[in-house]
């Protein structure tokens, strides 16, 4: 075989061993569809929130909790206030909520917060899929097409 041809195989190879990750220590990053058990197993706290596209600043995450049931009883804190309401999760990651059960308090607060809770709130509604990544820490809702994005963490009780 010629030289060319032994360079051109040996550049190859390390393309694709590079392609492959091989050689690094950081673990892949697997999405999983979230699931009754891996998405109500656990208190989440919100880490991000996007919706069209755009991050949506929130100062305080620890302010925005979500935790289910087995039985899709879901909870949390939306910023100032607190909210309920019942989802069914399919093992393949889709949300069904239902729109009736959907509940909060309706304590005031200050407007940049209040703006924030009504934003998180709107977007909370609007998700239909759910993802666990990160072996399970940290969940992902969104809806179907990507404009609403809402990612959280584990809380260790």
């Amino acid at each position: 075989m010629s030289k060319f041809a032994l360079l051109w195989l040996a550049g190859l190879t390390l393309v694709i061993a590079g392609c492959l990750g091989l050689g690094t220590d950081e673990p892949q990053v697997v999405q999983t569809a979230g699931s009754i058990n891996s998405v109500c197993a656990t208190k989440w706290q919100l880490k991000r929130l996007r919706v069209n596209g755009a991050a949506v600043p929130i100062e305080e995450n620890s302010r925005f909790t979500f935790v289910c049931n087995a039985e899709g009883n879901v909870m949390g804190k939306s910023g100032i206030n607190t909210y309920r309401g019942s989802v069914q999760i399919t093992d393949n990651g889709l949300m069904l909520w239902d729109t009736s059960s959907f509940a909060s308090t309706k304590m005031a607060g200050p407007a940049p917060l209040m703006e924030q809770e009504n934003t998180y709130l709107r977007a909370l509604a609007g998700t239909r899929q759910a993802f666990t990544k990160s072996g399970g820490g940290r969940l992902i809702l969104r809806d179907a097409s990507g404009n609403i994005y809402i990612e959280y963490v584990r809380v260790e009780p």
